[in-house]
């Protein structure tokens, strides 16, 4: 068995509708997919966080050592009170760390309807992290990946 730990690192890049240039990022809490004992990767295992905070994995391929966390991260510099028509999230690198990856897919942001007073706009992101499937072990090791989040309005 093998103990492993995803998170994801870096938020790679924000993609904004309007005035990129003055947005900034930071960091509430990093999306995080849980450390974890693997039993197998002969078939594909997920480890699901909801838009809620609640998660589900596959037993049959994870032992549970700490929990996932959704992800929070506040967007600002934005104009104050504009509509936010929707929030994209986007891998752009896999939980990687050296051997086989995780892919994070199903990734999905929940944004309030328009910035605040301030320009700020607190986005929170779930998803699912999968295995490859293909046998291979994982390394006893953290798993690091990164995501775009691109706002719409």
């Amino acid at each position: 068995m093998r103990f492993f730990r995803m998170f994801l690192l870096a938020l790679s890049s924000l993609v904004l509708a309007v005035d990129a240039a003055n947005a900034g990022v930071t960091v509430v809490q990093p999306l995080q997919f849980g450390s974890w004992i693997s039993k197998n990767n002969s078939m594909q295992h997920e480890i699901t966080i909801n838009a809620d905070g609640s998660y589900t994995f596959d037993s049959a391929g994870f032992i549970e050592i700490t929990p996932p966390q959704i992800g929070t991260f506040d967007l600002d510099g934005m104009t104050p009170n504009t509509a936010i028509a929707s929030v994209v999230v986007t891998q752009i690198t896999a939980l990687s760390g050296g051997g086989v990856n995780f892919q994070m897919i199903n990734l999905q942001g929940a944004h309030p309807a328009s910035t605040n007073a301030s320009g700020v706009a607190r986005i929170y992101v779930n998803g699912t992290a999968q295995t490859s499937g293909n046998g291979t072990s994982y390394l006893d090791q953290t798993f690091n990946g990164q995501v775009q989040i691109q706002i719409n309005f």
